[in-house]
């Protein structure tokens, strides 16, 4: 390696070590690549104990009887009074407290986080099958010999590829199939053996839930977090 050459390198390993350092020195690639930008849920106040078990059990247990879902996020219970529900990614799940309070039986509370969930799982199934749509194998053309004296009329080794590739394109094109998220929800609630029915009547509860957005935000904001008054 030329002087310049390992001049340059060790220009580049420090600035990579520089970006994806977190605050306390550890390196970090998560940081370098901008993917640990987390909702600052600590900032926000705290739920009552019991209420966040509850939204815990009770989320834990939809995962665990929907092993189709693919997901395995956290469930934040945010300790404000405003009817709050959304989602970062298929990771975190975000409630308030005061919207599990409305939830007078475990089914409505069942629901709702079913109706995010259903969300969640949809939006990952997108990821997957944009994914799908690239990732495919090229056209492989069927040669009408084997090419040898009395060979079969076509190479077994093509066949094998070209098997490969129908089935190959039978998965793409069940991926590429829309994903709705209410099925996905009706899914998620009888799997968890619960009424899909209870997905109507907690529709204007979830529906009232988009005036949280203005935590949602802040939760996003480098600012300070606000001092809500209980």
């Amino acid at each position: 390696m030329t002087r310049r050459a390992f001049g340059l390198t060790a220009v580049l390993c420090a600035s990579l070590a520089s970006f994806g350092c977190t605050t306390d020195g550890e390196w970090s690639v998560s940081r370098m690549l901008g993917w640990d930008d987390k909702p600052r849920v600590s900032n926000m106040p705290k739920p009552d104990l019991a209420t966040a078990e509850r939204v815990e059990t009770l989320g834990r247990r939809i995962i665990a009887q929907n092993t189709f879902t693919g997901i395995e996020p956290l469930f934040h219970t945010i300790g404000v009074p405003e009817t709050v529900l959304f989602h970062r990614g298929p990771d975190e799940l975000m409630i308030s407290e005061g919207l599990v309070k409305q939830c007078r039986t475990e089914a409505e509370l069942a629901a709702v986080l079913c109706s995010e969930l259903g969300q969640m799982v949809a939006e990952k199934k997108a990821v997957r099958r944009a994914g799908a749509e690239r990732d495919s194998f090229p056209e492989i053309g069927v040669p009408t010999g084997s090419g040898l004296a009395g060979g079969t009329p076509t190479d077994p080794s093509r066949a094998a590829e070209l098997a490969l590739l129908e089935k190959q394109r039978a998965r793409n094109a069940a991926a590429r199939e829309p994903v709705d998220p209410a099925k996905l929800a009706t899914e998620l609630m009888r799997g968890a053996g619960f009424d899909p029915s209870e997905l109507d009547r907690v529709a204007p509860l979830v529906k009232q839930s988009a005036r949280g957005s203005a935590i949602q935000k802040q939760m996003n904001s480098p600012a300070t977090a606000p001092k809500w008054d209980r």
